[in-house]
């Protein structure tokens, strides 16, 4: 547990690094309630997201529905009361990839949002059911169109190399396994869902499904259900996600020590429970924890725009394009690189031109970046860093 000041000074540390958007008279507040009561404000249950109006028909513009979906997440991030819950759907977006220009349809994307806003500040099972259910993901990943003649494998290798285990903790036998219990996990035909004028969710095609027994991870399972029931069992499925969560919050490196101690936590209190745990540990605090992560691009434009100008949806657009991550269109399922990576010459040069076109010269950056005057500092170095 953290016992040193916390001030405006660490308050804004903690604004930066949980919600990504803030203010002095913010931080202010934040330093007056006290650590842990400062906590408790920013990890309340999330603020309801509106659904935006979608046009879903095959033939609408996509670029300009994926425009928009990227526009109306901006705006209830920069608008909600619980900015925190925002950057954990940051973070699962980066996790469990989906890609709008795979799945075409922008109301499944956001459906997919909304689930890693519902469930993903909670039990990790949970979120991970919902996830092998969701219409994106099983489209994204091919398993819709997964029988027992001819099993696809994609959802299941990723589901343990990127989303559970992390590689060398799996064999190709667990794939396959894995592959032939999620046999059947599919969703409804989109052109019977127009015709019947309902939502595309998921459906189980028995017909689709092997039934046989499989062995996975030395279990015996038939269905995915048992394969996300062993992977919920499995310690390396915290370890591994809490050294990601643990990258996105607090260093490139963590000490395997807090990893170990992060990955307990998260399986015994949920999502939440590790960040309030990591938000007042000492660790959180240390000198070495300020300016040890870099903005993601996405991270970058909140913050200017929660104090600066709002911007055109185009310019929006161009603007992330240039610093090289598009929210619902990552360039892999691997998800974006991040750290370093979003700092060369083209990307950074794209981020010192928007402030100009951002920022008043008399813009509050007291929370946007470390030890900010005015205006002008936000070219400096620290201006790229949470």
């Amino acid at each position: 547990m953290y016992r040193g000041p916390f001030t405006p000074y660490e308050a804004a540390h903690l604004l930066r690094r949980a919600a990504a958007r803030g203010r002095r008279e913010e931080a202010a507040q934040l330093a007056e309630m006290g650590l842990e009561r400062a906590v408790a404000q920013l990890l309340r249950t999330p603020a309801p997201a509106p659904d935006p109006a979608i046009d879903d028909d095959p033939k609408a513009n996509r670029g300009r529905i994926h425009r928009a979906l990227v526009r109306h997440w901006f705006d209830h991030w920069l608008t909600t009361p619980t900015p925190a819950a925002e950057r954990l759907v940051l973070f699962w977006s980066g996790h469990f990839v989906s890609e709008f220009q795979k799945v075409k349809l922008g109301r499944l994307i956001w459906e997919q949002n909304q689930t890693f806003r519902r469930l993903g500040p909670g039990s990790f099972p949970e979120l991970l059911e919902a996830v092998a259910r969701d219409p994106a993901m099983l489209v994204y990943l091919d398993n819709a169109k997964s029988r027992k003649e001819h099993p696809n494998e994609n959802w299941a290798r990723e589901l343990m190399e990127l989303f559970t285990l992390g590689e060398g903790h799996y064999t190709e036998a667990d794939v396959k396994a894995a592959a032939r219990a999620f046999t059947g996990w599919s969703v409804t035909s989109p052109r019977k869902a127009r015709a019947e004028g309902r939502p595309i969710t998921f459906e189980f095609r028995e017909r689709w499904h092997d039934p046989a027994p499989k062995t996975f991870l030395g279990r015996t399972v038939r269905g995915g259900e048992e394969v996300l029931a062993v992977l919920s069992e499995e310690p390396q499925t915290y370890r591994f996600l809490a050294g990601k969560l643990l990258r996105f919050y607090l260093a490139p490196e963590p000490p395997r020590e807090l990893v170990e101690r992060a990955a307990e936590v998260l399986r015994l209190e949920g999502t939440y429970g590790l960040l309030r745990w990591l938000f007042t540990h000492e660790a959180f605090y240390a000198p070495e924890a300020r300016n040890a992560l870099v903005k993601s691009p996405v991270e970058y434009l909140i913050g200017l725009l929660y104090v600066g100008k709002p911007a055109p949806e185009r310019a929006l657009a161009r603007a992330l394009i240039g610093m090289g991550q598009v929210p619902f269109q990552p360039p892999n399922v691997a998800g974006w690189p991040g750290g370093r990576a979003w700092l060369g010459d083209a990307a950074l040069l794209v981020r010192l031109n928007l402030l100009p076109a951002l920022l008043e010269e008399d813009a509050d950056l007291s929370v946007f970046m470390d030890g900010a005057e005015d205006a002008y500092a936000a070219v400096l170095p620290e201006g790229q860093m949470l």
